[in-house]
């Protein structure tokens, strides 16, 4: 079962981050957030993380959608897998798992 991740943000903005309320329009009349949705709002709410909290990034899941959207970023902005794996917070090696399954399920 997934985690309704709009009523944790809605609940989570009106209660501890009412100064932040214009975040809550990113997803209004959405039912489900995507990974990427839930990226975009976690760095807009809480900004840059520390260095030390890479280890908590370990057992991220990511779906399709969103595998897709940072492949098709790296591609339109010419990046490194290092300078993806930095921004999205992902490891270089599953960039490139990422973009090995991509290129056998196109072939």
């Amino acid at each position: 079962m997934k985690p309704n991740y709009v009523k944790i943000y809605t609940d989570l903005i009106n209660y501890k981050y009412p100064k932040k309320k214009d975040l809550l329009q990113l997803f209004k009349g959405k039912q489900n957030l995507s990974a990427i949705d839930v990226l975009t709002i976690n760095h807009l709410l809480f900004g840059v993380t520390n260095p030390q909290d890479v280890d908590n990034q370990k057992h991220k899941a990511y779906d399709l959608e969103t595998i897709d959207y940072i492949l098709s970023h790296q591609k339109e902005n010419l990046l490194t897998n290092t300078a993806v794996s930095k921004l999205f917070k992902v490891s270089r090696n599953t960039i490139s798992k990422w973009k090995n399954m991509q290129d056998k399920t196109t072939l």
